[in-house]
């Protein structure tokens, strides 16, 4: 079960269909299928946005289920069984039941190319994807414009 977090009244979760965005966003999963996901942003309250303001999170189907079984045989030694934690209820709800999650820091970071803050977590049973990213962009795009002072 996903614990899903005293944070949620703190935001909205819009669920979207639209697998472009994720598509060019999360490269290193291959072709999507299908996903479902939220950006939530929090309100405007005068300060300048921090780095982790917007939290991307969701669920995908790649149009290949193979390439989840092969990324999970050939990396299988750097997954660990986990509980994500903290998905908002709209996505929860949209999750495999009886999901055996396993996640790779190692994945991860390869995944974000070190961007930004990224979770990926894998479902062995039905090759699904669950993913929850802070500000993520494209690894292979342009660089994020970081202000200091």
């Amino acid at each position: 079960m996903v614990d899903d977090g005293a944070e949620q009244e703190e935001f909205v979760c819009t669920v979207e269909r639209t697998a472009d965005p994720i598509a060019r966003t999360l490269t290193s999963l291959g072709e999507i299928a299908s996903t479902s996901w939220c950006l939530i942003a929090p309100e405007v309250d005068g300060r300048v946005p921090g780095p982790t303001d917007e939290r991307l999170v969701g669920v995908l189907a790649g149009a290949d289920a193979q390439v989840v079984r092969d990324i999970l045989r050939e990396r299988g030694g750097e997954f660990v069984v986990t509980a994500p934690a903290e998905i908002p209820a709209e996505i929860s709800e949209l999750l495999p039941e009886g999901a055996e999650w396993v996640e790779s820091q190692a994945f991860n970071e390869e995944a974000t190319g070190a961007l930004y803050d990224g979770r990926f977590y894998f479902d062995k049973k039905s090759n699904r994807v669950l993913f929850d990213c802070s500000n993520p962009v494209r690894k292979d795009g342009p660089r994020p414009n970081v202000v200091v002072g």
